[in-house]
């Protein structure tokens, strides 16, 4: 049943009409659906959370990385400061103080609060005297 080719250009454009009708109902029933909607919405907020937070985690991972090698670098520079002081100090002196520097070595924490304390006692000592 072949018809006239203005009959089948008729039933073309009727197809590409019924196409187009079709996916403009689809859009709009998806704008009238609101809760799909907000799943929609919820569901790319989340995957953007998820990406930033993996960024985040990258960047402190890095970070960490990086303050850990710079500890150690300066850590090495103290000790080699540490015992070059020793050397020059006078061999009582540094018989005396050597035990410390090892107790320090131990327990590092408990060595830079000292020190702080030190720090401070020092720094009201001298704004004393002047």
């Amino acid at each position: 049943m072949t018809g006239s080719p203005r009959e089948e250009e008729l039933r073309e454009d009727i197809e590409r009409t019924r196409a187009q009708l079709g996916d403009t109902v689809e859009a709009l029933a998806h704008k009238v659906d609101v809760s799909a909607r907000v799943k929609d919405k919820m569901h790319d907020t989340k995957e953007t959370v998820q990406v930033k937070a993996e960024e985040v985690t990258l960047q402190v991972l890095e970070g960490t990385a990086v303050l850990q090698a710079k500890a150690a670098e300066v850590a090495q520079e103290a000790e080699r400061l540490i015992y070059q002081i020793l050397e020059k100090l006078p061999p009582p002196v540094a018989a005396r103080i050597e035990p410390l520097v090892l107790a320090a070595k131990q327990q590092p924490l408990v060595a830079a609060a000292v020190a702080v304390g030190v720090l401070l006692v020092l720094q009201r000592l001298l704004r004393r005297k002047r």
